[in-house]
This record gives C-alpha cells, structure tokens and sequence, in this order.
C-alpha cells in the first residue's frame, strides 16, 4: 500500500503544479486582453466625441426624422424610429 501512496501522491502533487501553471498563464493572458480591450474602448469614445463627427451623426439622424415625417409617419412614430436607431448605433 506504502508502495502505490508514494506514486500516486507525487502525480496528485505534479497535477496540480501543472494546472496551477495553466491558470497562472490564461490569467495573464486574461488580463493583456483586458488591457487592450479597454484601450480600445476609450480611444472609441475619444473618436467618436470629436465634435464635428457628433454634429454630423446629429444632422444625420435629423434627416432620417425628416424624411420619414415626409414618407408620412407621424413626428411621434418618426422621433421613435430615429431613437431606435440612435440606440441601435451605440450598441
């Protein structure tokens, strides 16, 4: 019994060790793509907080709410088509 307890302890004691190891190096690489994930993030909104992207996006969206006004919704209809696809954008 002494004989097998010895072995089997060493491959517990290896496996763990190993899949310590494992962990170790997924969260690293966990945390790197955390990192460039929220670089990412905040160079979008500084690009799309440029003022002059942010009044053409607003001129945009007026022409879609004029247009279907024109197409023949109603302002209430049009406002909450163009709110949808406002919110669709941001998404």
């Amino acid at each position: 019994m002494k004989k097998i307890c010895i072995p089997m302890m060493a491959m517990l004691a290896f496996s763990v060790g190993t899949i310590h190891a494992t962990h170790a190096k997924e969260g690293k690489q966990l945390n790197f793509m955390n990192e460039q994930l929220s670089e990412q993030l905040l160079n979008q909104t500084i690009a799309l907080s440029e003022p002059n992207l942010v009044k053409f996006q607003a001129e945009l969206l007026r022409k879609h709410y004029d247009a279907l006004v024109l197409s023949g919704f109603s302002k209430s209809e049009a406002l909450q088509i163009v709110i949808a696809m406002a919110s669709v954008d941001k998404h």
